[in-house]
């Protein structure tokens, strides 16, 4: 950091220790309403993005659907050409088969024994084809994606792999949203199973719909919450809203070290 922001830059501890204001791009309910200290704002939904529009190609993909699309993608962290080979074909068999069009995220040109209903693209408007004709999403539960499959309504099949990912796909589970598999124990049949489960009990789609309303409910838009606390703490700094425990050990917040 000073080599970027010059010598007198604090240091990481006194930083941490000094924080005025933290904005979370995340929903009460997400976090488990956990209590937090006045100078930590949810803004959950912030960074959804105006509709985008769809190339030529991928527009007539979607107006031709007929039973609608199942979209895979397990973001950018993660190339989903180096994932177990056993477990793509797996899941490339099972897709195949499907009344629906597969509109799949994949960094390569092409998916050996694909079906003619898989589509491989390199990038997707995301937002915006979640909220057309998608049924279901099959994603790696990063928080963004997740946002964004609430914000549209459509039912989740996490497949978690990094960081965050596990947390937010238990949610699924825990919010009845969405179903989870571990890519290391899927198979052909639990595969199925699962979609054919999210796509055939309706309490799923019902659930998720419930949840975005919930989430929705905001008495002041997300960005418009941002900025008034971001002017509020340019004009009266932050120290009125931090906890005496900042910058405490769990030892002296419980007094532990007290005899």
């Amino acid at each position: 950091m000073r080599r970027n922001f010059g010598e007198d830059v604090p240091n990481f501890k006194e930083l941490q220790k000094n924080v005025q204001l933290l904005l979370l791009n995340e929903h009460p309910i997400w976090a488990n309403n956990r209590p937090v200290p006045p100078n930590i704002i949810f803004v959950g939904g912030i960074h959804q993005p105006k509709e985008q529009e769809f190339s030529k190609e991928l527009k007539q993909i979607l107006d031709s659907s007929i039973n609608g699309v199942i979209y895979v993608s397990f973001g950018t962290s993660v190339k989903a050409s180096v994932l177990p080979p056993e477990r793509i074909e797996a899941m490339t068999k099972v897709l195949s088969h499907l009344p629906y069009d597969v509109l799949w995220k994949w960094d390569k040109d092409d998916i050996p024994g694909k079906g003619k209903n898989i589509n491989l693209y390199k990038w997707f408007p995301q937002p915006s084809l979640l909220s057309k004709t998608s049924k279901l999403f099959i994603t790696q539960g990063g928080l963004q994606s997740t946002d964004e499959a609430i914000n549209a309504a459509v039912p989740l099949l996490g497949i978690p792999m990094l960081g965050d990912q596990w947390y937010n796909v238990e949610k699924y589970v825990h919010h009845k949203i969405g179903l989870q598999l571990d890519i290391y124990q899927l198979t052909e049949d639990n595969f199925r199973n699962a979609i054919e489960r999210l796509l055939g009990d309706k309490s799923y789609k019902e659930n998720i719909v419930k949840l975005r309303s919930l989430m929705r409910e905001h008495p002041v838009a997300p960005l418009e919450l941002a900025m008034w606390w971001i002017e509020h703490i340019l004009k009266y700094g932050g120290s009125h809203l931090k906890s005496p425990a900042t910058g405490m050990s769990l030892m002296e917040y419980y007094e532990n070290h007290c005899y």
